[in-house]
């Protein structure tokens, strides 16, 4: 049985050595201290900025509104509606549940009323 990790070709280092970028920087050359009137040094040029517009919060919002009607819409198309009939049925499930529920919980009610009641009798 071959090892298959043996066989495989593994990337040797290449045998020339990578350059290192130079260490030293040549530094820049000292100018003399300029100054303005009164003996003050000048104020930098301000930077010119490029006037950009952003568009208003009122145009975001709504563009984010319509990205969310649009998926909401893609999802409502993805959905696989049931047929009248299993509509019916799970409706008709879901009254029956709810009316007996409410008849478990009105004679518990009624149950624990009289207990109470004959407590305070006592």
């Amino acid at each position: 049985m071959v090892n298959k990790k043996a066989t495989q070709a593994t990337p040797q280092p290449s045998a020339v050595p990578q350059r290192k970028a130079p260490t030293t920087t040549a530094k820049r050359p000292e100018r003399p201290a300029a100054t303005g009137s009164g003996g003050q040094p000048p104020k930098p040029p301000t930077p010119q900025r490029a006037v950009t517009q952003r568009p208003s919060v009122m145009a975001a919002r709504y563009e984010g509104l319509q990205k969310a009607f649009r998926e909401t819409v893609a999802e409502l198309r993805k959905v696989q509606w049931p047929d009248r009939q299993t509509t019916r049925n799970l409706t008709l499930v879901v009254i029956g549940m709810a009316f007996s529920l409410a008849a478990i919980l009105g004679l518990l009610d009624a149950g624990l009323t009289r207990i109470i009641e004959w407590l305070v009798k006592l």
